[in-house]
């Protein structure tokens, strides 16, 4: 200011030389009177109004610009400084008359009295354009980036590390629901969960030491107790002159959607979602592992297959909601064994329905403790499930106390004894053999079962050909009525095997089940019956015969099953009326709308339906009512224990009545003993069948319970030769 003064005071005294000073430099300097005409200005000054500085003087800034409206705001501006007479920093604009741009100047401006007292001021203006414009881009580019950002929903944090200064945007106060504050980044520091500030202590000391920039994932508990995820991205933003980082920088994102989303995608790939056990495919991926381990420590392991006994009556009784309760409550006291285990915990599965799988790791490394220690904890899993449980039912009003029993198979293996799949394979083995001989134990057995898993694999092999070969026969178990005369019979599978003999179902019906087989098998059965039927037919002692077949239930669950049993029957010369097929309640459970619609074509097309093993499920009513039955088979469970056991008595009456009321034919299987027989013809039951009148047979051993007419007995065509002792 002291030299604008000066330059005031001297500019008449050394007019010349003070004008080559002023024009030499870049600056506007100018002065104006009261009225705001040019009293002096500078070759800067004269350029922008693309005039001569002679010929400015005695002219105002309207003169130039045209521009009536700035030109009177710069001469209200300098007479109103004027009349304060104090000198004024102002940022103001002006229009280049050359280019029309707007012009951004910092201006000085100092008023002062003249020789004669006449108000004046004198102007001297830095052009700051280029500066304002790099503002002018860096605001627009701050908000461009605060508007990236806000639609990527990410905070930005920046941090002086020199002074501990910590800058933020709003987004990121959104995301940690940390206000701004000297201590924000402290707070923010003490919200990050306890298990998650080494790691990110790490990061940061990396970053700071080696310039090393870093992206992580960490959990932090927000003011308000929520729990987020935050996904964290650092650098180096600036360097002091030693080289030393000044300014970090980061960008950070809540992320906690999908980090749920991705524990929901793992818990679907790798969870029962009923239990919240592991699913198969994951067991599998344990089992590998826990060979893997028993090659490093040379210890043995446990592969243990659980099942639930009579799981499907309760189902079918009680409905699935129910039997959903049940597997829940044996999954928690899986769990709660598992944590007590002594030799560390196990891998607990559920398999699929009612089976669970359970992986008992680096026992020991003597196989005889290995197996000691496998029994134990068997039978202690037996104990445990089986004690009685509440489940309540949410859809109909029924609250029971439930008991189940179980049946395990197990195996202990080493790391050289064979890979994951026959292992499982020998495991579900092992729990068929407990099964077989009458579950509700456990049986743990090694690897030397290999040797049978191999019969049986060389078995469905042999299966697979003898389906080729036509090598399935029948044989025929007879039915009676009330007066022993034979009036049908149910077809029963045989296995021709090439070089084991006749086959019974109990040898491979289990594996065709397992293996699908059991749908060509079925085929074959249903051209063999009809084969039959058609001969009998053909005779007059015996064409009045029926024929029964069972139908499986991935027989009927095939979406063509109906035009395919249709197709094969008419194959066949045959009263269709003569044809029963014999379905169990299993094949109704996964769709009964699906099955109702399939036997009803089927009972169109004349064949007649029977309701196998009726009384074993207590949702047989329900059948009764929406299912086209023609006759039901009432479960032998019941007709053998109906002479000794009053409950079973008074099931098969029920079951009796219960079909008359209905006009449906009585099958009753299992018949064994003459008193079985008397009291079912009491109850007038249709028909018979059971070893008391014959055991399974092929189709000519059938032809000699006819009596074939003769004149010294008197015996009629078609009668049994039971009916003459």
């Amino acid at each position: 200011m002291s030299l604008l003064m000066f330059v005031i005071r001297k500019v008449n005294k050394h007019a010349g030389v003070i004008k080559r000073l002023l024009n030499s430099i870049n600056d506007v300097v100018l002065i104006k009177d009261y009225q705001g005409n040019f009293k002096f200005c500078n070759d800067t000054m004269a350029k922008l109004y693309n005039c001569s500085p002679e010929h400015m003087v005695g002219k105002d800034d309207f003169y130039f610009t045209q521009n009536k409206e700035q030109a009177e705001f710069f001469r209200d501006n300098v007479q109103a400084i004027m009349r304060r007479f104090e000198i004024e920093e102002v940022y103001e604009s002006s229009t280049d008359a050359n280019t029309g741009e707007i012009r951004h100047f910092h201006s000085v401006k100092v008023p002062f009295r003249d020789v004669r007292n006449q108000l004046h001021i004198a102007v001297i203006a830095k052009d700051i354009t280029e500066i304002t414009r790099l503002k002018e881009e860096a605001d627009r580019n701050k908000k461009r980036l605060e508007h990236v950002l806000d639609v990527s929903e990410e905070g930005l944090w920046e941090w002086n590390v020199q002074t501990n200064q910590v800058l933020h945007n709003r987004q990121w106060e959104l995301i940690t629901g940390i206000e701004h504050s000297d201590k924000s980044f402290q707070e923010f520091e003490s919200c990050i969960v306890p298990e998650d500030r080494p790691m990110v202590a790490k990061v940061l000391k990396k970053l700071l030491q080696n310039h090393q920039s870093y992206s992580i994932e960490f959990r932090m508990k927000k003011p308000n107790g929520e729990v987020i995820w935050i996904w964290d991205r650092g650098r180096v933003a600036e360097f002091d002159e030693n080289n030393q980082p000044l300014w970090l920088v980061g960008l950070a994102l809540d992320i906690t959607e999908e980090k749920n989303n991705q524990d929901k995608i793992v818990n679907l790939a790798y969870f029962d979602q009923l239990t919240g056990l592991l699913n198969r495919a994951q067991l599998e991926i344990e089992l590998e592992k826990t060979i893997k381990e028993n090659q490093k420590t040379n210890s043995y392991s446990a592969l243990l297959f659980l099942d639930l006994d009579r799981f499907k009556l309760l189902n079918d009784s009680f409905g699935h909601h129910i039997g959903d309760q049940l597997l829940k409550v044996v999954a928690e006291r899986l769990k709660l064994i598992n944590q007590d285990q002594a030799q560390g915990q196990g891998v607990i599965s559920r398999f699929g329905g009612d089976e669970f799988v359970i992986v008992l790791p680096q026992l020991n490394t003597d196989q005889g403790e290995a197996l000691l220690a496998t029994e134990q904890y068997a039978e202690r899993v037996l104990k445990e499930i089986s004690k009685s449980t509440s489940l309540a039912s949410d859809v109909q009003d029924i609250d029971i106390d439930y008991s189940i029993t179980g049946s395990i198979g197990g195996v202990v293996f080493t790391a050289d004894d064979m890979c994951t799949m026959k292992l499982l394979q020998l495991a579900d083995m092992a729990l068929y053999r407990t099964k077989a001989s009458g579950g509700q134990k456990a049986m743990i057995f090694d690897t030397n079962m290999q040797d049978e898993l191999r019969q049986i694999s060389e078995l469905q092999k042999a299966m697979h050909d003898s389906i080729n070969n036509r090598d399935f026969c029948i044989y025929l178990q007879p039915k009676f009525d009330m007066n022993a005369i034979l009036i049908g019979a149910e077809a029963l599978v045989r296995w021709q095997h090439p070089s084991l003999g006749l086959l019974t179902p109990d040898v491979f019906m289990h594996m065709a089940e397992e293996s699908n087989l059991i749908v060509p098998i079925g085929a074959i059965v249903l051209e063999r019956a009809c084969q039959q039927l058609e001969q009998w037919q053909r005779q007059a002692h015996s064409k009045h015969l029926h024929i029964a077949v069972n139908l499986s239930a991935k027989e009927i669950w095939r979406a063509h099953f109906v035009e395919d049993f249709i197709k094969v029957v008419e194959q066949y010369q045959i009263d269709h009326s003569k044809l029963i097929v014999e379905v169990t309640e299993s094949v109704l459970i996964r769709d009964i709308n699906d099955a109702t619609e399939k036997l009803n074509k089927l009972r169109e097309f004349g064949v007649s339906i029977a309701l196998d093993d009726f009384g074993t499920g207590y949702s047989s009513l329900s059948y009764l009512r929406s299912l086209p039955i023609d006759e039901i088979k009432i479960d032998r469970t019941f007709v053998q224990d109906m002479v000794s056991d009053e409950h079973a008595h008074l099931v098969v009456k029920s079951i009796i009545d219960l079909a008359n009321n209905f006009n449906l034919t009585v099958v009753a299987e299992g018949v064994e003993m003459q008193e079985h027989f008397n009291l079912l013809k009491s109850y007038k039951v249709d028909s018979y069948q059971g070893y008391y009148f014959s055991k399974p047979v092929s189709a000519e051993e059938l032809e000699r319970l006819f009596i074939i007419p003769d004149a010294n007995t008197g015996a009629e065509p078609g009668k049994s030769l039971l009916s003459s002792t």
